[in-house]
């Protein structure tokens, strides 16, 4: 459904909000919308074809059972006027029930006038909360997201060149980024370092032994570590590591509120009851 202001509504947008909210309305009551705007039209006793705004029929013990619901997009309230035109159309075609939606309201005389023939007056605005604001946020639900997630991590404690050993963790970790360190040999090759972290990573995920501290030993290669921040430049003597693999508890808990703006809001005059419409055409009750 296209949002905007009812000021910017016209009278056939009216009419068709309105045979929106009574068809979903009366859905689970297996009330149908035979038709509505100009070109529903029912035929009375008299001969004479009346236009009705949105019809409406709910079969009761198998016989069909029609309402007109006249829609009356005004910028005043409505008289008693429009409620006997209705009746009159109600007697003509036989209709049982009868409905007038205003976006202004009723005189008073109307409101009596409706009571006492049994016609439901309803009034269908666009939603004002008293403070001005066409709209407002409501939540329609909550939801909420578990994750329940064990990561089992290597975790490393040092590194061993011989000319160095590093156990600082943030330095750890960066070498584990391809271009923090690398390895240069006497001729001339490039060997990023975090090949060997790789390799020990997958060893203690191999070894599958949680908590057990252990260390690996590669073959050694000619050349320097080379630190490319800084250009610092290590003799490799050994290539060793310690580390081992721990559990990580990466459990989350999210919570999501499903959101939308009230639009419309619908009161129905003689039942008290009161129905919002939501941007995205969703319709409740308040309670």
């Amino acid at each position: 459904m296209e949002n905007k202001s009812s000021s910017d509504l016209t009278w056939q947008e009216y009419e068709a909000i309105t045979k929106y909210i009574y068809e979903m309305l009366g859905a689970k009551y297996g009330i149908k919308v035979k038709g509505y705007g100009k070109d529903c039209k029912v035929v009375g006793k008299s001969t004479v074809k009346h236009q009705v705004d949105v019809l409406t029929e709910q079969l009761d013990q198998g016989k069909p059972v029609l309402c007109a619901i006249e829609c009356k997009f005004l910028k005043d309230k409505v008289t008693k006027d429009t409620v006997m035109k209705l009746h009159n159309i109600m007697i003509d075609c036989a209709i049982a029930s009868g409905i007038i939606v205003s976006k202004m309201g009723f005189t008073r005389d109307t409101v009596t006038y409706a009571e006492h023939l049994g016609i439901k007056l309803v009034e269908l605005r666009e939603f004002d909360d008293g403070t001005g604001k066409a709209v407002r946020d409501v939540t329609l639900a909550e939801l909420e997201i578990h994750n329940n997630i064990t990561v089992r991590r290597p975790n490393i404690l040092t590194i061993d060149l011989g000319s160095i050993q590093i156990s600082e963790e943030n330095r750890i970790m960066a070498m584990h980024f391809a271009d923090y360190a690398m390895i240069q040999t006497p001729e001339g090759r490039t060997i990023p370092f975090n090949k060997y972290l790789r390799a020990f990573c997958d060893e203690l995920h191999r070894n599958k032994t949680f908590l057990k501290t252990i260390t690996v030993d590669y073959p050694p290669v000619a050349g320097k570590l080379v630190r490319k921040y800084d250009d610092r430049q290590y003799d490799i003597e050994k290539i060793s590591f310690t580390g081992f693999l721990c559990e990580i508890d990466a459990s989350s808990k999210r919570s999501f509120q499903i959101m939308d703006q009230v639009w419309m809001i619908m009161k129905e005059i003689f039942e008290k009851r009161s129905y919002k419409l939501t941007k995205n055409g969703i319709i409740f009750r308040d309670l």
